[in-house]
């Protein structure tokens, strides 16, 4: 099904936040961002290797993966300028990606602001903003178990699915794509073709934005062979929404993903303190770690000493 799609001119931050955002409602909206300075100006080749060539970026010859058996092969640091110049190689069809986490200031005076969103607080797993610059890449399913976004599509354009992590065949679809192999194993869903999931979808085109709650499934192709750019937004959601996703995590029915240092985690575990809940993210924490849900989970465990509670 699609997502409900809505026109940038006619949505009011009231309606943006109190229907979407407060109730974690997926939505496109149409031209969010089409008076971004970047939407004429990063079409340039030349542009953006002036304002980043020197910086080192992390450069991808595949899609966005979250297994380290896809993600790690070929990665490279190399300088931004070069690796524009791999994107846009005539020669070269390979699948490819830059990632860009936060960028540089040049890029960021690119950015302009939304006319239905003009503040939020500092999310507690992602930047204000970050940067993808792709050709023929997209992302594996992944979700966000914190933090709002808001995802832009500022060149190129995109096909994005959607699913709520929430529903009874949370652990199956866990398995399935945190294992990836439905890249090649066609039948990896076949499990799950007789039940009525709720699938969504929306197509990106320029100027657009896709905006994705905290606890919603995504995965990302592209649907334009050139090179893309999309800049995610992102912020911290409200209280009642984090609250909401500690009390699940903590009676098991939701993983925690996605924390991966010792700021983050300290800013996560203040919200919950003032929540109420700092046993909840506790049984949550300790949860995901004996289930190694995420890798980075057993090597940031050992640093917990740093926190109220005892080391996992």
């Amino acid at each position: 099904m699609p997502v409900p799609v809505l026109n940038a001119n006619a949505l009011t931050e009231r309606v943006f936040k109190g229907e979407y955002v407060a109730n974690s409602r997926p939505c496109l909206i149409k031209g969010a961002v089409s008076h971004w300075p970047a939407m004429r100006k990063w079409h340039d080749r030349e542009y953006l290797k002036r304002v980043c060539g020197s910086q080192q970026v992390p450069f991808w010859p595949h899609e966005n993966h979250v297994t380290q058996k896809r993600i790690a092969p070929g990665n490279s640091s190399i300088p931004f300028a070069e690796a524009i110049d791999r994107l846009h190689d005539a020669e070269r069809e390979e699948v490819a990606a830059i990632g860009c986490n936060p960028g540089t200031a040049e890029m960021a005076a690119d950015i302009g602001g939304f006319s239905f969103f003009t503040e939020g607080e500092l999310g507690f797993s992602y930047p204000p903003f970050r940067f993808f610059i792709f050709r023929n890449a997209g992302s594996s399913w992944h979700y966000h178990s914190f933090d709002e976004t808001l995802m832009c599509q500022v060149v190129g354009t995109k096909r994005v699915g959607l699913l709520k992590v929430d529903n009874p065949h949370r652990k199956a679809l866990c398995r399935i794509f945190s294992q990836e192999d439905y890249y090649e194993d066609p039948s990896a869903f076949d499990e799950l073709a007789d039940e009525n999931l709720q699938w969504f979808s929306a197509n990106l085109d320029e100027g657009d934005t896709l905006y994705i709650p905290p606890l919603w499934w995504h995965g990302v192709i592209v649907t334009s062979d050139r090179v893309g750019v999309t800049t995610p937004v992102s912020w911290r959601s409200p209280p009642h929404v984090i609250a909401e996703s500690l009390q699940k995590m903590a009676a098991g029915k939701l993983d925690l993903t996605g924390i991966y240092n010792a700021d983050q985690f300290r800013q996560l575990l203040d919200a919950a303190r003032k929540l109420g809940l700092e046993r909840e993210l506790e049984i949550a924490w300790k949860r995901g770690v004996a289930d190694q849900q995420v890798s980075l989970m057993n090597q940031f465990g050992a640093r917990m000493a740093q926190t109220a509670w005892p080391p996992i």
